[in-house]
């Protein structure tokens, strides 16, 4: 297993949050390059994640890899890599981006049951998917299970204190997707789900949260960094997105001495303690 990529014929597509990232594959490939609010988000939580990692030359497993950003990030450090995503999208755009990197490998799969062995990983990473997933503990463990014991694990939360991230989802997103249903019922068209509208259904945690549901599950956590401080709530951050950015960028600057509340997000350092989790 460890020196060739597993292909495992898993069918997603009946979840609406996979059909999401399988159609928006190729651009979210391309949003990490924006110069926009959304671009230098993703840019920033990545930048400090790796400021973070701590397992050079190690074997390295991204949970929700995406369209593999992190692998060249680590291989750069002599790890090798392993992605898992639900998207077959996401995981074609990986393959093909590494077609004969031979420590690069991309497999189709669930974070809730991780096709993969027992401590085999240095280190585990999961960007932007935890608050996504209806059954988060299971995840985690799934994580610490495949993680060697002392491994770190690194996982982003939406910050639900964040004025930007609670308006995003309880405000803005049910205003859009209430605006599109009463749209499509006058054009006589099916009415698009939330997250077919790129909205999200997402569940947000505090810090504090955060670290009692990782330390639940059999990890210590010794991190906690936050990420993209951006004080135009949508749609002013569309509307003038060079404002927006230059903001988020003075304030990024700044960052170590604001408030962890102003952050649309945070990163959770953590390490798995004792032997496998359950």
């Amino acid at each position: 297993m460890a020196g060739s990529e597993m292909k495992i014929p898993v069918e997603f597509s009946a979840d609406p949050v996979v059909r999401f990232f399988d159609a928006r594959a190729r651009n979210y490939d391309r949003e990490y390059e924006d110069e926009t609010p959304a671009g230098y988000a993703l840019r920033i939580r990545r930048e400090k994640v790796m400021r973070l990692f701590d397992r050079p030359g190690g074997r390295v497993l991204d949970v929700g890899c995406g369209p593999g950003i992190m692998a060249a990030e680590t291989m750069r450090l002599g790890c090798e890599f392993w992605g898992v995503d639900p998207s077959s999208g996401m995981i074609g755009i990986c393959r093909n981006r590494f077609a004969g990197e031979p420590r690069a490998h991309f497999i189709a799969g669930d974070a809730t049951s991780l096709p993969l062995a027992h401590g085999f990983f240095d280190a585990v990473m999961c960007m932007g998917v935890i608050d996504a997933l209806r059954d988060r503990p299971r995840a985690i463990r799934e994580m610490l299970r495949v993680l060697k014991p002392g491994g770190t694990l690194l996982l982003t939360f939406t910050n639900s204190r964040s004025p930007y991230s609670w308006w995003k989802k309880d405000v803005f997103y049910p205003l859009v997707s209430k605006y599109h249903g009463i749209k499509a019922r006058l054009e006589g068209r099916p009415r698009a789900s939330v997250m077919q509208l790129g909205g999200s259904t997402r569940t947000l945690y505090s810090e504090r949260a955060a670290v009692r549901l990782v330390e639940s599950q059999g990890a210590i956590v010794s991190d906690i960094v936050p990420y993209h401080f951006n004080l135009f709530l949508s749609p002013l951050d569309e509307i003038v997105p060079r404002l927006a950015l230059a903001t988020a960028r003075r304030l990024e600057r700044s960052a170590g001495s604001l408030p962890g509340w102003m952050a649309f997000g945070f990163i959770v350092k953590a390490r798995k303690i004792g032997g496998f989790a359950a």
